[in-house]
């Protein structure tokens, strides 16, 4: 494309810390020159939702105070990370799609598009912008329709699948496919979209938006899972599984897919079984061609250009090595297939615990704890892992052990509750509320990471008790005591989860998550709200949430 599209500011941190009040932060922004506050802008935008919503007020006034077009487009980046939360600063975004700079105003529509269709109002500005010189610009006009699903700019967004640019026409793809019943009259057009490389990806996205009409084209969707490039070929295995029940009824399509579960290409073999993966239950009578794929060596590399500099990230592993794509595929259809005559599956599933390789581990053992109880027979397997040199290892298969459900030795899974690693004290609680009586007898233990530093790992053990039934809600008052003001966002809105379902005893402290709803950051105030609404409670603060612009 013409523009280079690419978040502002990646060269130099400028290391603002997410939890400085917001004046501490306007105090920050303001002693930095023009580069400097865009990178900084640009960081927290970075560090994800909560984050963000927290210093709004301050990160939007900047766009009064500056004609610096890289601020502009790191304050966009950070509305886009925000998301729903932004929309009470819809006044303050829409001038940036008119602005003099096209990647202000590429940036200006997809920070508007991430508002969703509280960004009607920019209607007339996105379908000007559909004519602009810069492809760019008209590529985020594209998507700002889409996203406000503006229904009567459909002869505006067709006329846009024959623009000179394969990128704009994929953005159109996806806005048609957006636009609902009024979009599906165009899936013939938009399936023609997917023999341009540049345009293939969106038009994936945008048929499996289209229901009945998108359906009816499963048949090219399925020759997409043959691509070369892996990104394409794992969206088409995402399409195709929500395309499952017009592929069950069209033998050509399903045959495809099974044939090329056999293909000497390794990387179609690959998503082939990812594809009858998402098939879920309706795949259910090729589980015994998955599982020929378990012991496939075949695994593409991990690393390119694009993820090694930065452009992509790395494809996970089920992407990647066919086993794992195996083991994952036998999973999903294991969690919708709730049937027997696993057994064979979960031994081949178990043997894959001995493998050299941790991410296959990883991937068999998330497939074992789909399984369940059917699963039962490999605990002994399972258990082994507990000592495994990866932490994620220990973290999967605490989690596996959760989910497959056998008492006999749950104190082996609480001596996880003092293991080194975060991640895997959060599983060991989770799985020990999982266990019911059993795991509640270990109800102390996992209280005592209260007072661990990691605030996941608080928040983690504040869910679990309150999934221990009548004793984890002796601990109540001790939760209600974690939403002081001072305490992480993520710990406090575990609390007040936990205070509602504790029943009686955690009710008792509707005061306190009442209090939150006066909270600076909208997150804290959204899951308050959600909380009293719960228990009956809506009152002004459910109002004003509601006239924020906050959703959940």
């Amino acid at each position: 494309m013409d523009l280079a599209l690419r978040a502002p500011g990646t060269e130099r941190s400028q290391d603002i810390q997410p939890y400085h009040s917001q004046e501490r932060l306007a105090y920050e922004l303001g002693s930095k020159n023009a580069e400097q506050k865009a990178l900084a802008i640009s960081e927290l935008a970075a560090k994800g939702e909560s984050f963000v919503t927290y210093h709004l007020d301050v990160i939007i006034s900047e766009l009064h105070k500056t004609y610096s077009s890289e601020v502009k487009q790191a304050v966009c980046q950070a509305i886009i990370s925000s998301g729903l939360a932004a929309q009470p600063y819809y006044n303050d975004i829409s001038p940036l799609v008119n602005d003099a700079d096209p990647q202000v105003r590429y940036w200006g529509c997809l920070a508007l598009a991430s508002l969703g269709r509280s960004a009607s109002g920019a209607k007339r500005q996105a379908t000007a912008l559909l004519q602009d010189e810069h492809e760019a610009v008209r590529f985020g006009a594209c998507s700002l329709l889409g996203s406000i699903q503006a229904e009567d700019t459909l002869d505006d967004l067709r006329g846009m699948l024959e623009d000179n640019s394969p990128e704009v026409q994929g953005a159109a793809c996806l806005a048609l496919g957006k636009l609902g019943v009024a979009g599906t009259s165009c899936a013939a057009l938009v399936a023609t979209k997917l023999q341009e490389g540049r345009s293939r990806n969106n038009a994936l996205k945008a048929l499996a938006l289209m229901g009945l009409e998108g359906g009816k084209h499963c048949q090219a969707v399925c020759e997409c899972l043959e691509d070369d490039e892996a990104e394409t070929r794992v969206l088409a295995a995402s399409v195709v599984g929500k395309m499952a029940e017009y592929i069950k009824g069209d033998s050509v399509a399903m045959e495809r897919i099974v044939s090329l579960a056999r293909d000497p290409d390794g990387r179609k073999r690959s998503a082939a079984a990812l594809a009858l993966g998402y098939l879920g239950k309706v795949a259910s009578s090729h589980k015994s061609v998955i599982s020929e794929l378990l012991s496939d060596p075949f695994e593409e590399e991990a690393e390119n250009a694009l993820t090694l500099g930065g452009c992509r990230p790395r494809m996970p592993a089920s992407c990647r090595k066919t086993k794992c794509a195996a083991a994952a595929a036998l999973g999903r259809i294991a969690s919708e297939d709730r049937g027997y005559g696993w057994d064979s599956i979960a031994t081949e599933l178990a043997s894959l615990l001995d493998d050299d390789d941790w991410e296959v581990k990883v991937c068999a053992l998330e497939a074992l704890g789909c399984l369940g109880s059917r699963a039962s027979n490999q605990t002994e397997k399972v258990r082994a892992r507990f000592k495994d040199e990866k932490y994620i290892v220990r973290a999967k298969a605490a989690r596996a052990y959760g989910q497959i459900g056998d008492p006999e030795t749950v104190s082996l899974l609480a001596d996880l509750l003092q293991d080194g690693s975060p991640s895997v004290k959060c599983e060991a609680a989770s799985a020990l509320a999982k266990l019911g009586d059993d795991g509640a007898e270990f109800c102390d233990k996992v209280f005592e990471l209260y007072r661990n530093p990691n605030p996941e790992v608080r928040a983690a053990a504040i869910t679990a008790l309150a999934g221990m039934g009548k004793r984890g809600q002796y601990y109540a008052t001790a939760t209600a005591q974690m939403l002081h003001p001072h305490e992480h966002p993520a710990v406090r809105v575990a609390a007040m989860e936990a205070l509602i379902a504790m029943g009686e005893r955690g009710a008792a402290f509707k005061d306190l998550i009442e209090e939150q709803q006066k909270d600076e950051m909208p997150g804290i105030r959204a899951a308050a709200a959600r909380c009293l609404d719960s228990l009956g409670i809506g009152g002004p603060g459910m109002a004003a949430l509601q006239d924020n612009g906050d959703e959940e």
